[in-house]
């Protein structure tokens, strides 16, 4: 696996394991296709880097930088309680979390980012991770 390959499945798995299993919904990574039931809570997360630089000279050291998005579906009829849980759920499992190889920082916190939208019978909240990985090839 590359080294971005290397940090996206260490975030993503992180992901898959604190929320996926743990609030028990549905993930789509990507640009994966919507669940083919979407009658409860589910979720798109994306990972991105979004610069690369050297940091040291004597042994090689990279760091990347990036965001991890969170996008939260949960039903509309259930009001806006279950969109808050679950997007603090996500806050709380990346807060304060650092990651083993490659070492992967989560800094800033990640946050909850603006008001919820809503689509059909959607309650949408976006969640932002960003992140910053430190790798020597």
């Amino acid at each position: 696996m590359t080294d971005q390959g290397d940090i996206f499945e260490a975030i993503r798995s992180r992901f898959a394991t604190e929320i996926g299993t743990g609030q028990s919904i549905d993930v789509v990574y990507d640009n994966g296709p919507e669940p083919a039931s979407i009658k409860q809570s589910w979720c798109r997360f994306t990972v991105q880097v979004d610069n690369q630089e050297q940091i040291s000279m004597g042994t090689v050291r990279y760091r990347m930088t990036g965001m991890a998005t969170a996008r939260l579906f949960t039903p509309i009829a259930k009001g806006d309680g279950p969109s808050i849980d679950l997007a603090d759920a996500v806050v709380t499992a990346f807060r304060g979390v650092r990651l083993g190889t490659p070492d992967i920082v989560f800094t800033p916190p990640p946050g909850i980012i603006g008001m919820a939208d809503q689509e059909d019978a959607w309650c949408i909240r976006t969640v932002q991770i960003p992140f910053r990985a430190d790798i020597q090839p």
